[in-house]
């Protein structure tokens, strides 16, 4: 029996030595511009999977130990993300300020035939051109010639060996000029690419997650190595995730070295 108790108590001893290690800390989260707390805005602790949200005031109370990352992330709001220091365990409370984020939304059509039912009588009334009307003072445009396709888009001049004229085919797979959209499509690709990347990487978003300026943030972001499919791919949230994966490595690695 005594055996068994001496295995029990090697079980339990680490996760009362880590319950002990832990803070209750406290917090509020404001937005700097109108100066009031931010309501029902999640904290996360990634390290341990633990989860709040804030009181109607913007107040958070959450259990941390020291290198915690913590993620405050809300509707309206751009995410922050903080490792707790020293300096933040001993502080008896943190403000934590989220700015504003403007959404960009797509355009909007305004129907000008209302309901369905205006819309169908507006339709079954139509006068259809079936060329036996002429309008005085216009002619009707000519009928284009052209059978050469002009495409940007590898795939499209694929299915014109099939869909499309021989002339088409020919003209997509041979001329010079098709040659040189398709690399221009692919050029303007990859430039908007890269700028949706520098959107999401980049110096002022990599030093508000980490804290690190100057040649020390220079180096972690060479250190990060992402690619720009991973980069691409990744959500804000996952890629922030990833950047404080990889500042536990590095600071392990800095320590390691020294």
């Amino acid at each position: 029996m005594r055996p068994f108790l001496i295995i029990l108590l090697f079980a339990i001893l680490p996760v009362l030595l880590n319950a002990q290690q832990r803070t209750m800390i406290a917090g509020i989260v404001i937005d700097p511009v109108s100066g009031k707390g931010v309501a029902a805005a999640h904290v996360l602790n990634l390290t341990d999977s633990l989860a709040t949200i804030t009181s109607p005031e913007g107040a958070f109370k959450i259990p941390v130990q020291l290198g915690d990352s913590l993620v405050f992330s809300s509707i309206g709001y751009h995410m922050r993300a903080i490792i707790i220091s020293e300096k933040q365990l001993l502080s008896d409370f943190l403000q934590i300020n989220m700015a504003a984020r403007d959404y960009q939304l797509s355009e909007v059509e305004v129907n000008p035939l209302g309901t369905k039912d205006q819309f169908r009588k507006k339709f079954m009334d139509l006068e259809v051109d079936d060329g036996s009307i002429e309008i005085a003072g216009i002619k009707k445009p000519p009928v284009d010639p052209r059978t050469i396709p002009v495409t940007e888009d590898k795939n499209e001049i694929k299915k014109a060996k099939y869909l499309l004229s021989p002339a088409s085919f020919i003209y997509g797979n041979l001329s010079k000029d098709a040659k040189a959209r398709q690399e221009l499509h692919r050029l303007e690709a990859e430039k908007e690419k890269h700028r949706y990347n520098y959107q999401k990487f980049n110096d002022p978003k990599v030093e508000n997650i980490t804290g690190y300026t100057g040649e020390k943030l220079h180096e972690f972001m060479d250190f990060c190595n992402f690619s720009e499919a991973d980069i691409y791919r990744m959500s804000e949230y996952e890629l922030t995730i990833a950047i404080l994966n990889k500042q536990k490595s590095y600071e392990a690695s800095k320590r390691k070295s020294e």
